[in-house]
């Protein structure tokens, strides 16, 4: 089978959607830092449709920060990838034309620097994780101790971390040159945040640099919405078959996607509205609404589904004791938690996002989502239990869904004994904190005093104890019997 490229893609199969402009006279107006799946598959498609309808400005430079095989794989297929959004049997299959190039950024750091820098580039997105913005979980703030954020501070020329990236290619534009950075990841107020980050690493090296970060950029709070799978060989097999061309960058996902951005932009920007993105001006609602019941119930999934053997989200759903678990937990627990827009139905967006979790045709695996859970924990869970608290309410399920997350880092197995690949820097002190405790009191006290997860506030006393009989719940008999009681 022939891979897609600019000069393969009119072979593709009948029904397969082309770009139908010529992609030769788009110009680099966006940059995007975190050239995943979910980029690809989410603001790309929105700025595929911007150009579709006549704007040729805004063509996409990605760049990946750490690695170097999505840069060449996409650079092989001539910077073309197709989407292939699936519910069940029903799939339709696209080809996407408006990613201009792939750097990387540790090998090409002069040509990141310079894209960032060139006046027509007007709008940089990131979609980089939670972790990569080098923010402490526990204190909101910089994490100055940090080794490669001492290095950028130290060697701003030559960075190493998204913030050095951003500020050393603000560092070089003309002056005046407006510029709009907008932070696409699972972060309340994440536009806000980043701002705070980067005028705070700049002000450690050069404070006019910080204040034409805080005064000239815009920085508009974002939410985003779309369950991306990390791609498989069943699904470059199932894509291929449906694109009748190989892709090695090719995307199965949802149908279903939102992007709510906050309207504060610094200068132009594309008509993402026209693409179905809603412009308005607070984002903070939505943003809770999603961080809480999709992100939050997403995690509770995760850490179950581990502990069960249960390899993808559909599955956990299925599973009689699980699926009803996650459920509840969103219905019950979550859903009353947050604050929802004037006039949105919350109940039937938790409905939706059920339906999407069972959605059996993404093998979303749940091994994905439990990665980085001391990033992720602190912003889906844990200020939902500080308010509730602070109210003298009990969150029961989510309660037990947080001893659930300390039950795998502790255990690293599930409960059959298969051992658990964990993927987070963060997780190893707390996970020993939990071994060397004398008994589950001891053990759900060192975990709540573990400031940089937990914070520096103390817990009530309460709240550890019901903590610590759900420890031993799970110590005795697993999940399951944690899920039975």
């Amino acid at each position: 089978m022939k891979t897609l490229s600019q000069q393969t893609r009119a072979e593709a199969a009948q029904g397969v959607n082309l770009p139908g402009y010529d992609r030769g006279q788009l110009g680099p107006g966006i940059v995007h830092l975190g050239l995943g799946a979910f980029h690809r598959a989410h603001q790309a498609l929105y700025t595929e449709a911007v150009v579709e309808g006549g704007d040729r400005r805004w063509g996409i430079v990605g760049v990946s920060l750490r690695d170097t095989r999505v840069p060449a794989t996409l650079a092989a297929q001539d910077h073309l990838y197709s989407i292939t959004e699936r519910h069940g049997e029903q799939a339709r299959t696209r080809v996407v034309g408006a990613l201009l190039g792939a750097l990387h950024a540790p090998s090409q750091r002069e040509a990141v620097l310079a894209t960032i820098a060139a006046p027509s580039t007007a709008i940089v997105t990131s979609t980089v994780t939670e972790k990569g913005y080098s923010q402490s979980p526990a204190t909101g703030e910089l994490d100055t101790g940090d080794a490669d954020v001492r290095h950028d501070i130290e060697h701003p020329a030559t960075p190493r971390t998204t913030l050095g990236v951003l500020a050393a290619g603000i560092r070089a534009r003309p002056a005046h040159a407006p510029l709009t950075v907008v932070c696409c990841d699972n972060m309340a107020g994440n536009g806000d945040l980043l701002r705070k980050l980067l005028v705070q690493y700049a002000s450690a090296f050069d404070p006019v640099l910080a204040r034409r970060i805080e005064s000239e950029i815009g920085f508009p709070n974002s939410m985003v919405d779309r369950i991306v799978p990390a791609a498989t060989p069943a699904s470059l097999d199932y894509a291929a078959a449906r694109l009748g061309l190989r892709d090695e960058a090719a995307i199965v996902c949802e149908p279903y996607t939102q992007w709510v951005i906050e309207d504060r932009f610094a200068g132009p920007r594309p008509a993402w509205e026209d693409a179905g993105a809603l412009l308005a001006g607070d984002v903070r609602p939505y943003q809770a609404m999603k961080l809480r019941l999709l992100n939050g119930t997403h995690s509770a999934i995760a850490y179950a589904g581990q502990l069960c053997d249960l390899e993808s989200v559909s599955d956990a759903m299925a599973h009689p004791r699980v699926g009803a678990f996650a459920r509840r937990l969103m219905l019950e627990d979550l859903r009353t938690t947050v604050a929802a827009p004037s006039g949105y139905d919350v109940q039937a967006y938790c409905h939706e996002l059920l339906r999407r979790f069972e959605n059996p045709a993404l093998a979303h695996r749940t091994q994905q989502i439990a990665m980085d859970g001391t990033q992720k924990v602190p912003v889906r869970w844990l200020p939902a239990l500080r308010e509730s608290l602070a109210h003298g309410i009990e969150r029961p399920l989510l309660e037990r869904a947080l001893a659930g997350w300390l039950h795998y880092l502790a255990r690293e197995r599930s409960d059959s004994g298969i051992a658990l690949a964990i993927s987070d820097p963060g997780a190893a002190p707390l996970a020993m904190r939990l071994r060397q405790a004398i008994d589950d009191i001891a053990a759900a006290n060192a975990a709540l005093g573990y400031a940089p997860v937990f914070g520096t506030a103390p817990w009530p006393a309460h709240f550890a104890a019901r903590l610590a009989v759900h420890l031993a719940t799970l110590r005795q008999g697993g999940m399951a019997a944690l899920l039975a009681s």
